[in-house]
């Protein structure tokens, strides 16, 4: 099979919230509540899509394997700075909003890919180091976000539903390190 990367269009509003309501279930299963995130659907994911396309201030992609898309990252300038972070000379002026890969394509270096991409993209940008969020307890994510060189670089506490969990912020200085992994 070919692997492709594209930039998402409005027509791909489908497949971005197909893949997002899958991923979420598997990797947050056990660590949000179940109730609350067993009662997500489509038709709630297509409809955060449609307002998350309308951001012009971060780029989507896809990543194909043959015709079917199975992953997605949404990445721009930094949102989300970990706390104590300087504003006059901040250490992180990009990060990846969203990457998410569908659970049937887990551990097939499908992410690797779209960090990548992303990292290519911000380059273009002029962007040279960037961060993310992930749930602390979501093993998978954090596990690869270390092997791809990140760095734990903060902590918050958000509500999810009737959970409160801890998310940890991942950072590098230097995205070149990503394209080296």
């Amino acid at each position: 099979m070919s692997i492709i990367i594209k930039n998402a269009v409005e027509g791909d509003i489908p497949d971005l919230a197909r893949i997002h309501l899958a991923s979420k279930l598997a990797a947050e299963a056990g660590i949000v509540d179940s109730e609350f995130l067993n009662a997500k659907t489509i038709e709630e994911y297509e409809e955060k899509w449609v307002g998350f396309y309308a951001d012009e201030d971060s780029t989507k992609a896809l990543i194909y394997d043959g015709k079917t898309a199975v992953g997605f990252v949404s990445f721009g300038p930094l949102r989300t700075p970990p706390a104590g972070m300087s504003k006059i000379r901040p250490l992180y002026s990009s990060e990846i909003f969203a990457i998410y890969v569908g659970p049937e394509y887990f551990d097939k270096a499908y992410g690797k890919k779209l960090l990548q991409y992303a990292v290519t993209q911000l380059k273009e940008q002029k962007h040279k180091s960037l961060c993310l969020w992930a749930l602390d307890k979501n093993k998978r994510a954090c596990g690869f976000y270390e092997k791809m060189g990140g760095q734990r670089v903060g902590k918050q506490i958000v509500e999810m539903g009737p959970s409160k969990v801890k998310e940890a912020c991942y950072g590098w200085r230097n995205i070149d390190e990503i394209m080296n992994k």
